[in-house]
């Protein structure tokens, strides 16, 4: 299982690296390795620190942010196909430390949706919503004048962005430098992820796929032993 999840994850390792190296200018390199004290392996910028570990961004040629992000993966129950255990996408700014946004997932979040948005910005009529709230539901706002306290919900573990929207949104809301071709390899990775998104849904939901399927003419016929649908995978906030 070991060796099959490396070889896994060092494909997935090369994919990043090609989107990356034709989306952004400049140079990177990405690794896949086994994560410290657990069975998954991580993939990842290189770099012995986490402040190593980020890549540059350039708004006209000049150094206006930093790109980290992570990828925890493993082997799924029926050890047959990759599964994202956890994953971390963040921005920063050159000028403090605290992220400017954060994505953020993890399959075993019980506190928090398991995938979520979180930004580092203050607004004060937010801030304000939030405090009224805070003097009778403590428990739920307890931290009213902290927009990063939020966890923004972002369509559970199958729906959720990946790294082909937080670059596309870097490039075209957000003004970073480059390449020509960015495009297209942008649409090509989203494509690869939305695909292996839609065949883990189906896994999840082989029933609904079914029926889908004979809606739009095809002849599905029912395994002698039919698949346990996941339906917690389908109602986790």
């Amino acid at each position: 299982m070991s060796d099959k999840l490396a070889g896994h994850a060092a494909d997935f390792t090369d994919e990043v690296q090609q989107t990356l190296d034709k989306v952004l200018p400049g140079t990177r390199k990405i690794i896949s390795l086994r994560a410290e004290k657990s069975p998954h392996y991580v993939v990842r910028p290189e770099g012995p620190r986490p402040t190593d570990r980020r890549i540059a961004l350039y708004v006209e040629s000049e150094h206006s942010a930093d790109l980290g992000f992570a990828f925890y993966l493993a082997m799924d129950h029926a050890g047959a196909y990759l599964k994202t255990v956890r994953s971390q996408i963040h921005l920063y700014s050159v000028l403090d430390r605290t992220p400017l946004l954060r994505l953020e997932y993890r399959t075993d979040m019980h506190t928090a949706p398991i995938a979520h948005w979180q930004f580092h910005a203050e607004r004060g009529a937010f801030s304000h919503l939030l405090a009224r709230a805070h003097g009778s539901k403590t428990g739920h706002v307890a931290r009213p004048h902290d927009l990063s306290s939020l966890h923004l919900p972002v369509g559970g573990e199958r729906f959720r962005p990946c790294l082909e929207d937080v670059l596309q949104f870097l490039i075209t809301e957000c003004g970073v430098d480059h390449k020509s071709e960015w495009e297209e390899a942008v649409r090509a990775g989203r494509e690869r992820w939305r695909r292996r998104q839609l065949g883990a849904a189906v896994r999840d939901s082989p029933g609904e796929a079914a029926r889908v399927l004979r809606e739009l003419g095809w002849t599905v016929q029912e395994p002698s032993v039919a698949e346990v649908e996941n339906s917690e995978r389908l109602t986790v906030w």
